[in-house]
């Protein structure tokens, strides 16, 4: 059995343990064959007899707070190294569903609940599904502490999605870049050798298939000897590639620094928008979109399409297999196309 009791703050002119004062309550005894004596963080007695029957009929492990296991799922996320951009998708998630929820039990969340919460959001699509797949994964570690019994975001339905064509540049579309760059102002994101910078920027993006995210951050160690250390910020993933002659002479013309394409200072995303920028002025006037990620899609169906294996592509694109295979099946199947002509043609 629980008793709730009041620990007077030594200015309290109350004494008694059920005064009507703002003294925090206590609670000490034997519930569900656990031993308690702690606060319970509250000051209204009401509230706190709500609590302690919940105990009672729960036990203490099932009475966590929204917030409070949101907290210490963020903190895991801390503690395994998860980058500052996931953690701060999960943080923005938790206000939201404590704003809109409350911060009450984790028990007291039902389905519906949820499914309220998710009907208040104006996401697109994609949007929506990895919010949906974010909140699942916090319902999957309450579940595996015992603070609920089920996942209650797992019935949620996930939108559907229409897949972007993963579409790489065409020959005709590259030199259209080249003839861009040559074109345009040498001033902007660093006042002075902005063409050098942005020649040397789009030549990394070509010949790397990195994320720009990853280009930004390119330093100075991670390129010699005509070679290049890739890492994936979002994978953690390592390798090193030779470097093509056109990004090896654009990384010479830049200036000395650690970054190629950042200064250091400040924060990566805002580095990352001044390029985004960057490349939609660059791309203005073309008949095409430009966008960095195209240059991605490129690198990637040309090392398919010349019968790279897909791990090994996976590998220099810090994806797993799966996904290369999932959204660059049309030229794995043009590679297979070639590498069976070249079989064939051995037959003569």
């Amino acid at each position: 059995m629980l008793t709730i009791y009041r620990r007077h703050r030594s200015g309290c002119k109350f004494k008694g343990r059920k005064a009507k004062c703002f003294c925090p309550i206590w609670v000490q005894g034997k519930v569900h064959e656990e031993t308690v004596r702690r606060s319970l963080d509250l000051t209204n007695w009401e509230a706190a007899q709500k609590k302690i029957r919940e105990w009672e009929a729960h036990g203490i492990r099932s009475s966590v707070s929204l917030r409070e296991a949101y907290e210490r799922f963020l903190a895991q996320h801390e503690a395994n190294g998860s980058v500052p951009d996931t953690i701060a998708k999960h943080r923005r998630l938790m206000v939201r569903a404590v704003n809109f929820l409350g911060n009450i039990p984790l028990r007291s969340i039902s389905v519906d609940d949820i499914s309220r919460f998710r009907e208040s959001w104006s996401f697109a699509p994609l949007t929506t599904r990895n919010t949906i797949e974010r909140m699942r994964a916090f319902f999957n570690f309450c579940t595996a502490r015992g603070w609920i019994e089920k996942n209650p975001a797992s019935p949620l339905k996930l939108p559907k999605i229409t897949e972007v064509e993963r579409k790489p540049y065409e020959p005709e579309e590259l030199d259209a870049i080249q003839r861009a760059v040559e074109q345009f102002p040498n001033w902007g994101i660093y006042k002075r050798n902005t063409r050098e910078r942005v020649r040397a920027f789009i030549a990394v993006l070509r010949w790397t298939g990195m994320r720009i995210g990853d280009a930004v951050q390119l330093s100075r160690d991670k390129v010699a000897d005509g070679k290049i250390t890739l890492w994936t910020q979002k994978n953690g993933v390592r390798v090193s590639m030779p470097m093509h002659p056109d990004m090896v002479m654009a990384l010479k013309k830049i200036e000395n620094g650690k970054y190629y394409f950042w200064s250091g200072s400040g924060q990566v995303k805002s580095a990352v928008s001044d390029w985004h920028r960057t490349i939609e002025r660059l791309g203005k006037d073309l008949p095409f979109r430009l966008h960095a990620h195209r240059f991605r899609h490129t690198f990637a169906t040309s090392l398919l399409s010349k019968g790279v294996p897909v791990s090994e592509v996976a590998a220099i694109l810090g994806n797993s297999p799966g996904i290369v295979e999932k959204h660059y099946s049309q030229w794995i199947q043009a590679r297979q196309t070639a590498l069976e002509a070249a079989v064939k043609g051995t037959w003569n």
